[in-house]
């Protein structure tokens, strides 16, 4: 169906504001304008230049804003897009053929063309999006979410990125059109847009798949505060087209039994997350059950993102269908439009590999140095920065991996601010860290007791210490011993080589015992006291000898007695006194 008007009667384009010429709309050998519900749309244009003027000097350049409008089939302009310029594409072929390529975005490339780091606090997704699009210049025209999260990183990712990954989540378009960034849930069943098979839809083909096609998604996640397993359910999908087949896609599955999908990859943190994240993975699939392309002849009001409703495809395929892409072709053969059905795919061949879009990894570990500790919870946890990408963007509240950690117990031992930590992610998710050790580097040395250990023996020594000193080592090496020391002064050592416990004071006070010599030994270069508040006894199974290098003192407040089965010599070098109320001798 050739259109035999000439090109440039059919098309209408501006460059900031001001029509371009007839003389060059003349030159416009094809157009080609690319719309997408969940990707940035994009023009080109392939104009010819015979004598190299547009490139020189042409109303073409780069940055410039371009607005393309083209004639329906009854000549009324229709707007298409409005972006900018981002790429110019002289091409000089054989024959001295000479071409002009203009290439461009809608506004949103704005959004892709800086990665960031930054982090934003107690926010939802839609406010998310309205501020983002501020920053980029944009109007917003967003649909409220109501989950607030506390913290959200985005770690190192173009503002576009960052937004498409968040209305994946939640199953929302993003998209820019006309300078407004829209943030929103698919359009509800509509069909403005009608076409005819036999009139101005010239091919369609559908395909009904059953592929991945279930009745039920679950998403699990795990509440780290209620210890329990969070659990998100959807059973209704929301994007199979509205037309004549009488069953659904998970309808004709349940044939071949009853089918789940369990996302357990993706984190999430409380039961209104799970439930919006199953019915945006439950919306997507049920959009992959009829997938279709057509091509549609002069109906530039068909656009990606809306409904469509087609007609004399039979009972079973008339009716609505949702426009995931439409790419409008302009050329001398006439002006059409290719348009797919994918739901809420993207269509590319990395969404087409992994069975969906693929969700942002961080792989492995990352240096951290925490920030904070004051865990408002009390759970121990940390904050960190990571300063190979941003000096100044602080994580979520990170817990802490410490050994035997459980109920009232483990080894628990907060790293303190400036230190730093090697940190791991829970599912790859960069909003989702966990501290798992402390590193020493240049600057934090290891332990004095182990950097003193000899040669070959720093794995024979195993050691903890304190900030401020206070140390537990465990010598492995032939010193064969367990040693608690204070940053004051105190030990307590445990001598498996030398058979013997020592206590020791910072003044000298020493308790020993010594297993070899079967000996308990009390010293002290000061005074010594032995208390009880109640009886004491002192019990030697041979000899006992008390010896004093100076007086000798025995007092009792009451009754003192003094007995032996044998012989009681008292003996003095001095006179010797024995005094009472009544001395009795016998």
């Amino acid at each position: 169906m050739p259109d035999q008007k000439p090109l440039s009667s059919q098309i209408k384009i501006s460059v900031d504001g001001s029509p371009v010429q007839p003389t060059v709309l003349a030159q416009v050998a094809e157009l080609t304008v690319d719309q997408h519900a969940y990707l940035p749309h994009m023009f080109t244009i392939r104009l010819l230049d015979p004598n190299l003027e547009l490139l020189g000097g042409g109303p073409f350049d780069l940055t410039k804003e371009v607005k393309i409008e083209v004639g329906d089939a009854r000549e009324q302009l229709k707007t298409l897009m409005t972006g900018e310029i981002t790429a110019l594409e002289p091409a000089f072929g054989e024959g001295m053929v000479a071409e002009l390529w203009v290439r461009g975005y809608d506004k949103s490339h704005r959004l892709y063309r800086q990665k960031k780091s930054q982090a934003f606090l107690n926010i939802k997704d839609s406010d998310l999006a309205t501020q983002l699009a501020g920053n980029a210049g944009l109007q917003a025209q967003v649909e409220a979410t109501s989950t607030v999260y506390d913290h959200i990183y985005q770690h190192n990712q173009s503002d576009l990125e960052f937004l498409m990954q968040r209305a994946w989540r939640i199953g929302y378009e993003c998209f820019v059109e006309e300078g407004k960034l829209y943030f929103r849930n698919p359009p509800a069943s509509g069909g403005g847009v009608t076409l005819k098979w036999g009139e101005d839809l010239l091919n369609f083909y559908p395909r009904m798949t059953l592929a991945e096609q279930v009745d039920e998604v679950i998403v699990r996640g795990w509440d780290p505060k209620e210890q329990k397993a969070i659990v998100g359910q959807a059973s209704r999908g929301k994007l199979y087209p509205e037309i004549g087949e009488s069953k659904n896609g998970a309808a004709w599955a349940g044939a071949f039994g009853a089918g789940k999908m369990v996302v357990v990859d993706q984190p999430v943190l409380s039961q209104s997350e799970a439930n919006t994240m199953a019915e945006a993975r439950l919306n997507e699939l049920s959009g992959a059950f009829v997938q279709a392309e057509g091509v549609a002849f002069r109906r530039p009001d068909l656009k990606a993102g809306q409904w469509i409703k087609l007609e004399n495809l039979g009972g079973r395929f008339s009716g609505k269908y949702l426009v995931t892409r439409a790419t409008h072709i302009y050329n001398p053969e006439g002006l059409r439009c290719q348009f797919v059905v994918y739901g809420a795919r993207t269509g590319t061949l990395l969404e087409a590999t992994n069975g969906s879009r693929p969700s942002p990894r961080w792989p492995g570990v990352v240096i951290g140095i925490v920030t904070n500790t004051e865990d408002p919870n009390q759970w121990g946890r940390v904050k960190v920065k990571f300063p190979w990408m941003a000096d100044d963007v602080e994580s979520d509240w990170a817990r802490l991996m410490g050994p035997g950690g459980g109920p009232k117990a483990g080894f628990y031992a907060v790293p303190d601010v400036g230190d730093e930590v090697v940190v791991a992610f829970e599912y790859g998710d960069f909003s989702r860290p966990t501290v798992i050790g402390g590193l020493w580097n240049g600057k934090h040395e290891i332990p004095p007791t182990a950097a003193g250990a000899g040669s070959g023996e720093r794995p024979l020594v195993r050691t903890w210490h304190s900030r401020t000193g206070h140390a537990i080592t465990m010598h492995d090496n032939n010193d064969n011993k367990v040693e608690i020391k204070t940053a004051g002064g105190h030990t307590i050592t445990m001598d498996d080589a030398g058979s013997k416990i020592e206590i020791k004071s910072k003044n000298g006070i020493i308790i020993k015992v010594d297993d070899g010599g079967n000996k308990l030994t009390i010293e002290g270069s000061n005074e010594v006291l032995v208390k009880s508040t109640a009886n004491m006894t002192l019990e030697a199974g041979a000899n006992m000898t008390l010896e004093a290098g100076a007086n000798m003192d025995l007092k009792a407040t009451g009754n003192m007695k003094l007995q032996a089965n044998g012989t009681i010599d008292v003996q003095a070098t001095g006179p010797a006194s024995v005094k009472g109320a009544v001395v009795n001798l016998n």
